[in-house]
């Protein structure tokens, strides 16, 4: 049976005073023994309609025993509290499976995604992490396709090639950061599980992602790591990723605060999670500090951000 469940949880205003979490029910699973957890939420702003985006697990019974991700679409006509599928989005080929990695989690596959939508409104950006058998597709790579298309996603579905976009079918990801150390081994080195938002201070997106290296069959985190970019339709644009958390916990995320904001869009201060967890403000600012450029942003200016937190006396 899978393990967790996808939960719905309201607030009137913010992030405090929430209601009771609500389990969500899924009308027409195809395979109700793969646990899926709904990773990214957008409303349809003429209907009203959630569409939602999962990350599914099926299980391989070992020893070892691992997990093999693929990612899926679902959508909503009663603000979350039931789903109905609209079928796989993406998966990788069977045949790049392999059940002798020794990261003590993962078969292959791919996971661990966020989706956002371009500032036009044209297309859905999905940032993923590749776990296949090959290392040359292994790491953070970037999928894309119509919002007009978000009933049948993977019809129209495109995979960064590393100099454009092509049709997904039988093309493998090309990363815009490959492993260092591939996932088969007991120490992967790599980024995996990004968290894009758009912030409207700096006027980019911003990707907080996670990196494992020096593990032992755990996904060690080694650290949290930040990357901006003006643009998302060249993923080549991404800025180096600077560290930002030493250590920290897997599943780093911004949430914004004010009317409007959420996981996908920040307008002034947010709240920072690691697991699930806040106990921390950040906030994204520019700043003229010449020790903090960033020429890949605009190349006449020294653009960047700065990055502070204030601990919570108590946690949300």
């Amino acid at each position: 049976m899978p393990r967790g469940h996808t939960y719905r949880r309201l607030f009137a205003t913010g992030l405090q005073d929430g209601r009771t979490p609500q389990v969500v029910r899924w009308i027409d699973d195809p395979d109700p023994t793969v646990g899926k957890w709904i990773e990214g939420v957008w409303r349809d702003p003429k209907t009203g309609r959630l569409y939602g985006w999962y990350h599914a697990e099926e299980i391989f019974e070992g020893p070892p025993r691992l997990f093999l991700p693929h990612i899926g679409a679902v959508v909503s006509d009663d603000d979350g509290l039931s789903w109905r599928f609209l079928g796989e989005v993406l998966r990788a080929p069977a045949e790049l499976t392999d059940m002798t990695y020794r990261n003590g989690f993962l078969a292959g596959g791919y996971g661990d995604f966020c989706v956002v939508p371009d500032r036009a409104g044209q297309y859905f950006y999905l940032a993923f992490s590749s776990y296949i058998s090959d290392e040359a597709a292994q790491g953070i790579a970037m999928a894309r396709f119509p919002v007009a298309m978000r009933d049948n996603p993977a019809a129209a579905l495109e995979l960064w090639s590393g100099s454009g976009w092509a049709a997904a079918p039988k093309r493998l990801p090309t990363p815009i950061w490959p492993v260092q150390r591939g996932w088969r081994h007991l120490d992967p080195d790599s980024f995996w599980g990004p968290a894009i938002h758009y912030n409207s201070q700096l006027d980019a997106f911003v990707m907080l992602l996670n990196h494992t290296a020096g593990g032992d069959h755990n996904i060690l985190q080694e650290g949290i790591y930040v990357s901006v970019t003006r643009t998302l339709d060249n993923p080549a644009s991404w800025s180096p990723p600077m560290r930002l958390v030493a250590g920290g916990a897997w599943y780093p995320q911004a949430i914004g605060l004010a009317a409007g904001c959420g996981d996908g869009f920040i307008d002034g201060p947010a709240r920072f999670f690691m697991a699930g967890y806040s106990a921390w403000d950040i906030e994204f600012a520019l700043t003229m500090d010449p020790g903090c450029k960033n020429r890949v942003l605009e190349a006449t200016k020294p653009l960047f951000y700065s990055l502070f937190g204030n601990r919570h006396a108590a946690p949300w």
